[in-house]
């Protein structure tokens, strides 16, 4: 879920800033690992309150997309960490939409309206990431941006998203006078 994501993204962040081979990609790492430590205080915060598990690492398949990306050294490292954020924050973009949009549980809608516009900007840093890698590569002859490895780890943030306001339209339900 996204309280998953959320530990996800610190743990790659904390390798990407000492593996990336780039300033940009460091920088990039640097502000989503800060963005996402806050989000995690408040998602706990708010799971708390709802009386929902709190997780306290990463989902299998989070775990399995940061190796993959861990895998890889050099140029290649930052293009599956700068792949990992585009695929991730485009998707986790989408599903805080939907929880917007078609969310029953305030609370839950309200933190997806609070995070829509920072999961909005975390996916034009990492594509700005992305194009100067690509510019660099492209000047050097080859195509860097597009050697990354498939899922990253925020892909699943949407679906924690989605996952929080099932559950906590389910316990409203539930918790109905």
């Amino acid at each position: 879920g996204q309280q998953e994501t959320n530990i996800a993204e610190v743990a790659l962040g904390k390798v990407a800033i000492e593996r990336a081979t780039t300033e940009t990609v460091r920088e990039l790492a640097k502000k989503l690992m800060a963005d996402h430590q806050q989000v995690m205080e408040l998602n706990r915060a708010l799971t708390t309150k709802l009386g929902l598990p709190v997780p306290d690492q990463p989902s299998a398949e989070q775990q399995a997309t940061g190796e993959k990306v861990k895998a890889q050294s050099g140029a290649a490292f930052d293009a599956a960490y700068v792949a990992a954020q585009v695929e991730g924050h485009t998707k986790s973009v989408s599903k805080a939409q939907q929880e917007i949009s078609s969310g029953s549980h305030p609370e839950v809608k309200a933190f997806a309206t609070d995070y829509a516009p920072k999961a909005q900007m975390h996916l034009q840093h990492a594509q700005a990431a992305q194009a100067a890698l690509s510019s660099d590569t492209t000047a050097q002859g080859g195509d860097l941006a597009r050697t990354g490895s498939g899922s990253g780890p925020l892909i699943l943030f949407g679906a924690g998203l989605l996952s929080v306001g099932l559950v906590a339209r389910r316990w409203g339900r539930w918790h109905q006078p």
